[in-house]
């Protein structure tokens, strides 16, 4: 073929707009396709297409709009001085690329996807890391969207930080009694201590990784993903994660009583303790094998002064559940207590009441949600539908009964009203364990 009137061909329909639509379409046409073949239809035709058309096929196209086939570019190409020009060449040099079909594409995009994934794996030694990556690349698992979103953005990127997550699942025990702190782990694998932040694209990945080996859900909140790493191994804000107690003793890793725990205990004072003093603990006890646990602060400390001399295991969570106040009653199960759990009586304290049930199941009980409770204290807030609706969430059995009285009183009932039932039924507890003994 004459380069030399290939060039002039490509210049005469660069240099007349009216072409330029057509040829858009012709180029969606044999992507389509994989030929040159098809109609095209454009509307609304510019007088630069009417001139152009009339001009190239011989035939009138002043009207509004117009059908061609593609095949008959082809033909009136070969009757100009074009003739014996490749069309399909003119398109290609016309928009500066080759013309690939939707199939040519797609197995051009999955072999270098393949390869660069591969380069990846060849890099990486037998690993549990390689192991996630191999599998999560082969289907379509949780975290293949986001890492094939990331494949398109940024690929040198990608790679960075796959290798990055890939060392730190080799490194990190995936169990919560042998801990790592995520800005060591972070600095351990890129000596940037805010690499696997919650907010990077490589926390993310780490994310899906872990939940790739524990076989759950990605986390909804932060306090979910707080406790998801820590089943991994790993403690992400050790020190403002807290919770307070009383009444209750810790051993250390030489299965003595802890000094500080045993000294709040003594003096019957609660101890503010972080995800940083629990994890230190192999085993945290409750003397008298029972710990109530309040939603809310103000009842905690009241009974808290109003015991003092029998000195309960008492707990308090500040509303919603912290992770340092999850993993403290994970211990506290783990050691043979009963949970009495008691919160406020409206959908929010409901479902807190739902979540700790189905986590404990008969190892919690569900204390003063009797209907006789609420309709005792029942107050004269009012609840909302959109708050009313919240109950439709809640799975208990056990919690049915009180969601239905709540939707149809459609008030909120508060624990601060139920203080001198808590005590009564600790004093009764207490003197019941007693004659246990």
């Amino acid at each position: 073929m004459d380069e030399k009137l290939l060039e002039e061909c490509v210049d005469y329909f660069k240099n007349n707009p009216g072409f330029k639509r057509a040829f858009k379409k012709i180029e969606e046409k044999y992507k389509s396709l994989g030929v040159l073949g098809g109609t095209i239809n454009l509307v609304n035709l510019s007088d630069f297409e009417k001139d152009a058309f009339t001009g190239f096929f011989k035939k009138n196209y002043y009207k509004k709009e117009a059908s061609i086939k593609v095949e008959n570019f082809v033909k009136a190409l070969g009757d100009t001085k074009f003739s014996g020009v490749d069309f399909k060449i003119v398109l290609e040099k016309y928009f500066n690329h080759k013309f690939y079909s939707k199939k040519e594409e797609k197995t051009q995009y999955d072999e270098k996807r393949y390869l660069f994934y591969k380069g990846i794996m060849d890099e990486l030694h037998a690993s549990r890391g390689k192991q996630w990556l191999s599998i999560i690349l082969e289907s379509d698992g949780s975290g293949t969207r986001f890492i094939n979103q990331k494949y398109h953005e940024d690929r040198e990127n990608l790679k960075y930080n796959l290798k990055a997550v890939c060392r730190a699942v080799d490194i990190i025990s995936f169990n919560r009694d042998n801990l790592i702190r995520l800005a060591v782990l972070a600095s351990r694998v890129t000596k940037n201590p805010h690499f696997f932040d919650n907010d990077k694209d490589a926390g993310k990945l780490l994310v899906f990784a872990i939940i790739f080996f524990k076989k759950v859900p990605y986390p909804k909140n932060a306090e979910g993903l707080s406790e998801l790493m820590y089943s991994a191994g790993i403690i992400r804000d050790e020190v403002s994660n807290y919770t307070l107690c009383s009444g209750m003793l810790a051993y250390s890793e030489k299965n003595e009583i802890h000094r500080g725990w045993q000294g709040f205990y003594n003096s019957g004072e609660p101890i503010q303790v972080s995800l940083f003093n629990i994890s230190r603990t192999t085993r945290i006890v409750s003397p008298c094998k029972k710990v109530y646990v309040f939603e809310n602060p103000t009842v905690f400390t009241e009974i808290l002064n109003r015991t003092l001399e029998i000195k309960p295991s008492l707990m308090c969570t500040f509303g919603n559940f912290k992770l340092a106040s999850l993993i403290l009653m994970d211990k506290l199960v783990e050691s043979g207590a009963l949970i009495y759990y008691s919160g406020d009586m409206d959908p929010e304290g409901i479902i807190m009441a739902d979540k700790l049930n189905l986590r404990y199941g008969k190892k919690l009980i569900l204390w003063r949600y009797d209907i006789e409770d609420y309709k005792n204290i029942i107050s004269d807030v009012e609840l909302g539908e959109m708050r009313i609706k919240k109950l439709q969430l809640v799975e208990s059995p056990k919690l049915k009964k009180i969601c239905e009285t709540i939707i149809n009183y459609k008030r909120a009932a508060y624990q601060e009203l139920l203080i001198d039932k808590y005590e009564e039924d600790i004093r009764k507890a207490e003197i019941l364990f007693k004659d246990l003994k």
